[in-house]
């Protein structure tokens, strides 16, 4: 007892020295949370004074020379003046004093956007094995992804069915144990085919199988199936990094060794692979966390401004949290507005931002509604540099209350962080209110999917601000992602079994409900672009499968000695793949291509599911992304004004020996026109065609190498349209 008391005290006295001697304006929240010993993942870990933190250090150059070295830290990539770095605990107030430091930051990992609900549907048509898009694969490009559950040994990701080529050419897992000469903070990485193979599967494949279904959707080859993802040529290239359901794969003395920073280390592995072979690259990450409104995101979001640009995209999902009530707002000249919180776990946080001065309120309430306390937090008390904090009592029990103030990001507002802590879940405890007080002022309040706001006019009718929106996830929330929300499309399906599985609240061809919509906390229009996202099917872990009772998969089939299915799931997280996937065909087209860039071929091609809004919007960006306008319009072909933007829906067709080869789904009853014009949209032939069966051949003039555009006119609309054709 004498010797776990003394532990105590040495660490509580670590950290109160470190915390005097900090400058406090140089760290993120979380950071000085951290190094206080505040924050969640401080509290539950052991020795917290010995302990490294990877975290992002903003440097002043001319001054930077060996300070982190100094202090004990090691540095692991350096981008611009920022360097990524692991930091001793014990070292961060220290650090934080020298003039060569002008910023330490990082934020927890987040979660997947997987839809909550378990909803399946077959693949769309977009993703079925046909000879349509034989032009662009996504050859010559590597398609990252950073995920969870990667099966590294699912035949998807070979080229087809022939297995002859194996595609996933580097994989980081950040969560293995086997650190031994390893260059990262974290985990090892493995490189060729035999040593990825021999890995099997990232650390938590037992236990997730997120990633492996997105890079199916991204890059999948399908096997001997119609689950074609849409870069089936492409490179792959993986990081299993972790999300907060994969703690139980981490030493508590290493887990603030896994942040924003460590995440941010993950997209710049996978670029700098891609720039070892020479090729452009699209990165799919499915993942997100509610983002901060003060300065704990800013380095994070300079970093991935610094990585993308010319041939490195991000593609990051905006999340699934448009399920729940997370934004309340108070007008200026309105004095009071507020919400209800509600919390199924037994810590919450909730985010205010607002332009002036500012009462905030926590009311208590017993079960018959009668309000029981009310704690006041007001913005003129002189105690805000170390937070003020109170406990709220109600019949069923107590919970701390602590509110923080930080300056906001990239304005003159001020942000102030409420957390709620109790012993047992926080709806446990009845009914309890956060409102805000001032006629001068503006303010917003933001939930999450975990931290959710109410509304019981029954209770009290006051607080009853809550609403949807204003919902977008972190990282896809920053300026340099292209952030993807999703659609329905499918709402029915048959399982493997043969049982019928069908959804009935979904609107085909509209905003998946779930599917989170801005703006963005700081003001931005999110998402960019969405993309088909309910019910998408794709390659499930098999090292996940025997423990995972799995009724929703649309087939099961044994290879080797293990057995894999194809299985739908839904969420942004299988919109955002699906969007990488047709950047990666942009790319082979156009291998410089830059978000900017594609933010116009968005604007110029993308279908606008509702009639009834303006586009670009928050709900659903420039519209739903469209891969052959896209295509037609990156290679100049949509100035020629007899070529269709869309593909005939009854016929498939490609080249081999010479000859046009035409498949018909039935014998067409009226001729055909073909016409075939260059990539630049000069008329090369045209010729009338009379199919006397399904399939017809078209005899092509010796063609130089490259890409052309066929048009086909038919009587029959089905047959009417074009497709781009490539000549070995």
């Amino acid at each position: 007892m004498t010797r776990l008391l003394l532990l105590l005290i040495v660490s509580m006295t670590v950290s109160t020295i470190n915390a005097h001697t900090a400058d406090r304006n140089k760290l993120s929240a979380w950071v000085r949370q951290v190094m206080t010993g505040d924050s969640i993942q401080a509290r539950r870990a052991a020795n917290q004074h010995s302990r490294l933190m990877t975290a992002f250090v903003q440097m002043d150059e001319t001054l930077a020379g060996d300070v982190l070295t100094a202090h004990g830290c090691r540095t692991y990539a350096q981008i611009g003046d920022i360097r990524i770095a692991t930091i001793p605990i014990a070292q961060l107030g220290a650090l934080s004093q020298h003039p060569a430091v002008r910023r330490i930051e990082a934020s927890p990992t987040g979660h997947t956007t997987l839809d909550t609900v378990p909803r399946v549907v077959n693949a769309l048509p977009v993703y079925e094995a046909t000879a349509a898009h034989p032009a662009f694969t996504g050859s010559g490009v590597v398609v990252g992804v950073m995920d969870v559950g990667f099966d590294l040994t699912h035949p998807t990701f070979y080229n087809d069915a022939t297995l002859s080529r194996y595609r996933i050419s580097a994989f980081w897992d950040q969560l293995s144990t086997d650190t031994i000469g390893s260059p990262f903070p974290v985990g090892r990485d493995f490189t060729g085919h035999d040593t990825i193979l021999a890995a099997g599967c990232a650390t938590d494949g037992a236990t997730e199988t997120h990633g492996t279904h997105t890079a199916g959707i991204a890059a999948g080859s399908g096997y001997d199936s119609p689950y074609r993802g849409l870069a089936y040529d492409s490179d792959i290239c993986l990081v299993a990094n972790a999300v907060t359901s994969d703690t139980i794969y981490i030493s508590p003395d290493d887990r603030l060794k896994y942040t924003t920073a460590t995440d941010a280390l993950g997209f710049k592995y996978i670029f700098d692979y891609a720039d070892s072979q020479g090729k452009p690259c699209v990165l799919s990450f499915s993942e997100g966390y509610t983002p901060h409104l003060d300065d704990d995101d800013r380095l994070f979001a300079e970093v991935m401004d610094k990585l993308s640009g010319p041939g490195h995209i991000l593609v990051i999902s905006a999340g699934n949290e448009n399920q729940c009530l997370t934004y309340a707002e108070k007008p200026r000249g309105t004095d009071m507005a507020g919400c209800f919180m509600h919390c199924g776990k037994r810590e919450a946080t909730y985010r205010i931002m607002t332009d002036g001065p500012l009462t905030i309120n926590v009311h208590g309430y017993g079960a018959d509604g009668t309000m029981q306390q009310t704690l006041t937090f007001a913005s003129t008390d002189e105690r805000w540099d170390e937070g003020l904090s109170d406990t709220l009592h109600t019949e069923a029990g107590a919970c701390a209350v602590s509110v923080t103030r930080h300056r906001a990001y990239s304005s003159d507002h001020t942000v102030y962080i409420v957390e709620l802590t109790a012993e047992r879940p926080l709806y446990e405890l009845g009914y309890m209110a956060l409102a805000v007080q001032g006629t001068d002022s503006h303010a917003e309040i933001f939930g999450s999917s975990s931290s959710q706001l109410a509304v019981h006019p029954d209770i009290d009718a006051r607080w009853c601000a809550a609403t949807k929106g204003r919902n977008i996830l972190a990282p896809g929330c920053f300026p340099a992602a292209i952030c993807v929300g999703a659609t329905t499309w499918r709402t029915a399906f048959t399982n493997y079994a043969g049982q019928p599985i069908v959804a009935t609240n979904q609107n085909r061809g509209l905003r998946m409900t779930e599917s989170s919509t801005g703006p963005t906390m700081s003001g931005l229009m999110k998402p960019d672009v969405v993309a088909p996202g309910y019910f998408v099917t794709s390659a499930y872990s098999s090292f996940y499968r025997p423990g995972q009772p799995n009724d929703w998969a649309v087939r099961v089939f044994e290879h080797g000695e293990r057995t894999y299915s194809w299985t739908p799931l839904s969420g942004t997280s299988m919109a955002t793949p699906a969007v990488a996937g047709t950047i990666a065909l942009w790319l082979q087209a156009k291998p410089t291509l830059t978000r900017e860039e594609i933010i116009d071929v968005f604007s110029r091609t993308c279908r606008q599911p509702d009639n009834t809004l303006s586009y670009p919007n928050n709900e659903y960006g420039y519209g739903e992304i469209d891969a052959y306008r896209g295509l037609l319009d990156i290679l100049g072909l949509t100035t020629v004004e007899t070529l269709s933007q869309h593909q005939p829906a009854a016929v498939q067709m490609h080249v081999a020996d010479g000859l046009l080869h035409l498949t018909f789904n039935r014998q067409p009853t009226a001729p055909l026109t073909v016409t075939v014009y260059t990539a630049n949209g000069q008329l090369l032939s045209q010729t009338r065609l009379h199919p006397s069966s399904a399939q017809a051949q078209l005899p092509l003039d010796p063609l130089p190498p490259g890409i052309y555009a066929v048009q086909l006119q038919s009587a029959e609309p089905s047959l009417t349209g074009s497709n781009l054709i490539r000549i070995p």
